[in-house]
């Protein structure tokens, strides 16, 4: 099955899209103070027209099942940056190249806008063993680890790829 990728535009599709990303279908973990609206805010600003943020997702059957979003650093020096803007796939669709597919379209978005690298920022938590192979498998070095970051127990895990 062929899974469209949307670019997000519209405010009432990034609600249902950051409801999405802060629901249990997208992740398992617990939430530090904030980031749930952090999450909301990032999909909103995304669809404002100007600056280069943008976010992107896949829908079957009428719901949100993957979503990516990135940013130009707060510098605006050419780095892109995905620390308040998220990408995840829905359990029951994992496994299947969403997550690729979604990022290949940021960074060929980056590199048309001539960005010099991509900056993850993620944790270490068990859960999420899976998106740091994800991101090594797909070029990003680790760069830094910060221990109980987010919340105790919950680490910042920062990867790296140039363009």
């Amino acid at each position: 099955m062929d899974y469209e990728t949307k670019v997000l535009t519209d405010k009432q599709v990034a609600r249902s899209v950051s409801k999405f990303l802060t629901s249990s279908d997208a992740f398992d973990q617990t939430w530090a103070p904030n980031e749930k609206a952090l999450v909301e805010q990032a999909t909103l600003e995304s669809t404002e027209p100007k600056g280069n943020h943008r976010y992107w997702y896949i829908k079957h059957e009428g719901k949100i099942i993957a979503a990516l979003g990135i940013r130009e650093n707060k510098y605006e020096s050419s780095g892109y940056e995905m620390d308040s803007d998220y990408v995840a796939v829905h359990k029951e669709y994992r496994r299947l190249g969403l997550a690729s597919k979604l990022l290949e379209e940021a960074e060929k978005y980056v590199k048309g806008k001539k960005g010099r690298y991509v900056h993850v920022v993620t944790c270490d938590i068990g859960s999420y063993k899976p998106a740091l192979a994800f991101y090594e498998k797909h070029g990003y070095q680790k760069v830094g680890a910060i221990p109980d970051y987010y919340v105790p127990g919950e680490g910042r895990v920062d990867y790296f790829k140039k363009m």
